[in-house]
């Protein structure tokens, strides 16, 4: 044998046993690469215990390096956004702009003007729909005569947004736990205040006042039983108490020997009131004495001096029309026409239109 093939037979010896080496080597003996991650695939060795909450690995936090001198981590700045100026009522960019105007919240009767009827429902006396619609029949008559006479007698147009038959949007249901008193003493009237607060908080007047473009709103209660139907007005003192005015009406007229139906003047005087009109009554004991007696006479008619008349010595009103007129006196107090009509009446001398004077401690009630 030559020296070359001792040189092959040597080779092929050392190939042989790296071969029997290597195949002799475990895989899980061999070191994985730095980063490797082993997943075992072996199904049989897993605990089958271990519900899936329980074997859930959470990742390791990653700590907080304080970066060093010198370096600052910037923030993003925010970005401010200009809130828009919401206009609170037409006409007014807030609650205190609207609020600073001397009129409450039925302004002129000249400007359109919603009128929003909340339906008190009572514990044990609650709303027909046959009486609502009574209600409305009646508002429909002494409105039409108010819109009406202002057109004919002093060339004045109206707007009174009422019929909730047209918008049903205008007419809201609410349920009391108590009785509501057929007749408001003066002790009552401060208490009924607060409850009407309450029941025109619960009724978007804001969204209709901008949905018919005004800023004059007024507010029917309306009360399922008998009763001496009244309003309650913003005096220029008040600042912003009793400002939203409204009017309490009964379904009944508890004057009446038979209960009938509350009647279209005594609708039409109350809505009046909401504007400036005063009572021409002495018994509500505003004015002088005299003030009272020009008024009885010059005013004879005026359906702010009564809403009812006696035939043959009989309580009688009139369930279908509006029993009386609007004065110019009246129609001086609503800011229609100059002070010579009221030139013996000091008493009724406004310095501000449809406004009334005075404040809650200067009431007579």
């Amino acid at each position: 044998m030559n020296q070359r093939s001792l040189v092959y037979k040597a080779l092929a010896l050392t190939l042989a046993g790296a071969i029997v080496f290597l195949g002799g080597c475990k895989a899980d003996e061999i070191p994985a690469p730095e980063g490797y991650v082993d997943i075992d695939t072996n199904l049989e060795d897993v605990d089958d215990t271990v519900t899936p909450e329980e074997d859930l690995h959470l990742a390791e936090a990653v700590p907080y390096v304080e970066p060093e001198a010198g370096e600052t981590e910037e923030e993003p700045e925010a970005e401010v956004e200009e809130e828009p100026e919401e206009e609170y009522l037409v006409g007014y960019m807030t609650e205190k702009e609207w609020k600073e105007r001397h009129t409450g919240s039925a302004s002129y009767i000249w400007e359109p003007t919603v009128i929003i009827s909340i339906f008190v429902d009572e514990e044990e006396d609650l709303w027909t729909e046959e009486e609502k619609q009574q209600m409305l029949k009646t508002c429909r008559i002494a409105y039409d005569f108010v819109a009406d006479t202002m057109k004919e007698e002093y060339d004045t147009e109206t707007n009174l947004i009422y019929d909730w038959e047209e918008d049903p949007e205008l007419a809201y249901s609410i349920r009391v736990y108590e009785e509501i008193p057929a007749y408001v003493t003066t002790k009552q009237e401060h208490y009924m205040d607060g409850l009407e607060l309450e029941w025109v908080g619960q009724v978007p007047y804001r969204e209709l006042c901008q949905k018919y473009n005004t800023s004059s709103v007024a507010f029917l209660y309306m009360i399922p039983h008998e009763g001496c139907s009244y309003s309650s007005m913003h005096f220029v003192e008040d600042g912003d108490q009793i400002w939203n005015e409204g009017c309490l009406l009964y379904l009944q007229d508890m004057y009446s020997p038979t209960y009938e139906y509350e009647t279209p003047t005594v609708f039409a005087h109350e809505l009046l009131h909401l504007f400036g009109a005063e009572d021409f009554y002495d018994s509500a004991e505003v004015f002088s004495k005299e003030t009272y007696d020009t008024l009885a006479e010059v005013c004879s008619d005026d359906i702010m001096l009564r809403t009812f008349t006696k035939i043959n010595g009989v309580y009688t009103t009139f369930p279908d029309e509006v029993y009386g007129e609007i004065s110019p006196v009246t129609a001086y107090l609503l800011g229609i026409g100059d002070e010579d009509v009221v030139a013996d009446m000091p008493d009724l001398v406004r310095t501000e239109a449809a406004c009334f004077p005075g404040s809650m401690t200067d009431r007579p009630f």
